[in-house]
């Protein structure tokens, strides 16, 4: 059985840094994860320090990302309202630069060109600084996990897009009842704008990949706000048809869940055995399973076992998961360790240490 570990900031404290140290030098990032790999025997790492690094956007002028020594947040921002989404779809290159910028930097008029000049010098150091730790987790063993969007870039849907950056989560909400049609105009839109070329490229493609673990890599979170009669008009339909490509080539995507899926789980009770891997935050893997036997489940090891419980106890949750899932299963955490205390040290240790030792 793998373990894939979905280690985020968490393994900066665990090497004993702050964020505050991590994020703003690459050479403390990279002792982290370095650290980490040393101590903990996974077989894959979700993270390789390389998410949410602000050295371009502060050399720039700060972003929505802020943070201290100990958390992480984001603020909240929309860059459309229900009047302006088509607008940003008809020539999203514009509205960025013409509407979003301006309106994201008060100072967007005044930036010189030394400010310019600093922001892409901080890019291109973040560019190596990936390709450095790709070295690195490859000396480790550490496979790559998916090449994502085959055109460039990751596979969002218009949903997530709307509610993460576009509407918001308040705004998405009401705009799904108020201007329903509005919506379903703009998904269909994006759908034939973003994920129409990137199932084309799928179906021409080879197959497999056998360089990454998987084939794609996804992210849901706005499901989590929709009900059933919305998540079947907005969401289900194109990711179903993305799904059908990839298992025309007997590809396998995975998908981590945010939030709970199980409400709608019998919209994926048809997807060929093989093809989907759910990687599951606060649902149960084992009621998951039973209610998708075709469905290989991600996940299974609780944050608050990690943190509050004993090594015996989080290795007997590993025993138990082996014992009820069985094939099809590879164990992870159910959240992204982020903080101080979203685990213990030696819980880790102990669950990396028998599952090498299976």
């Amino acid at each position: 059985m793998a373990h894939f570990a979905n280690a985020v900031t968490w393994k900066v404290f665990d090497a004993g840094h702050n964020l505050n140290e991590a994020f703003g030098d690459f050479d403390v990032m990279a002792r982290c994860v370095e650290h980490f790999l040393e101590a903990y025997p996974v077989d894959g790492l979700i993270d390789s320090g390389i998410r949410n690094q602000f050295n371009v956007t502060r050399a720039f002028g700060e972003g929505y990302y802020y943070h201290d020594d100990e958390v992480v947040g984001i603020k909240d921002h929309a860059h459309c309202t229900p009047d302006t989404l088509m607008e940003y779809l008809d020539d999203t290159e514009r509205y960025i630069w013409e509407k979003l910028l301006p309106a994201k930097y008060p100072d967007w008029e005044n930036k010189d060109i030394s400010i310019w000049q600093k922001s892409f010098d901080e890019y291109i150091k973040y560019v190596f600084f990936i390709l450095r730790m790709g070295k690195l987790t490859a000396k480790y063993g550490i496979p790559s996990m998916a090449p994502n969007n085959p055109m460039k870039g990751s596979i969002t849907f218009a949903v997530e897009e709307l509610e993460a950056n576009l509407l918001g989560i308040k705004g998405l909400s009401l705009a799904m009842r108020r201007d329903e049609g509005l919506i379903e105009e703009f998904v269909n839109r994006w759908d034939e704008q973003y994920i129409a070329p990137v199932i084309e490229k799928v179906k021409k493609g080879k197959g497999p990949n056998y360089k990454y673990c998987f084939d794609a890599s996804l992210m849901m979170l706005a499901h989590n706000i929709m009900n059933p009669k919305q998540f079947e008009k907005f969401y289900y339909p194109y990711l179903k048809k993305l799904l059908d490509a990839y298992a025309e080539k007997k590809m396998n995507v995975r998908i981590f869940t945010e939030g709970s899926i199980m409400r709608f789980a019998d919209y994926f009770a048809d997807i060929p055995r093989g093809v989907l891997t759910l990687h599951i935050e606060n649902d149960d893997a084992v009621a998951i399973r039973r209610a998708l036997p075709n469905v290989a489940i991600m996940g299974g090891l609780t944050g608050r076992l990690l943190s509050e419980g004993s090594p015996e106890m989080c290795v007997d949750r590993v025993k138990y998961l082996i014992d009820e899932l069985k094939e099809g299963f590879i164990l992870s955490e159910d959240k992204m360790l982020s903080y101080r205390n979203d685990a213990k040290s030696e819980n880790f240790k102990a669950v990396c240490e028998y599952v090498e030792g299976l």
